[in-house]
């Protein structure tokens, strides 16, 4: 991987992670529970109506990464 995208990438991560310790500091939690996976599907579908910010692209890539977990801890449930 050439060294700008491996860069713009660990920025892009870094974002992510930042914005996801703030709202876990702040209380929020339960990405992990397979009953908020119909909450995260809607947030995405919300999120990429708005305008996409850097902060909404951060956002609808933290909800993301929650439902890949979740089809992951299930091998692919829909």
């Amino acid at each position: 991987m050439n060294k700008k995208l491996a860069n713009s990438t660990q920025h892009f991560y870094l974002a992510c992670l930042v914005k996801l310790e703030e709202k876990e500091k702040a209380g929020w939690g339960g990405w992990d529970k397979t009953y908020n996976k119909e909450l995260f599907e809607e947030d995405v579908t919300i999120r990429a109506k708005k305008p996409l910010t850097q902060s909404n692209l951060v956002d609808i890539s933290n909800y993301c990464n929650f439902l890949w977990n979740l089809l992951e801890v299930n091998k692919g449930g829909n």
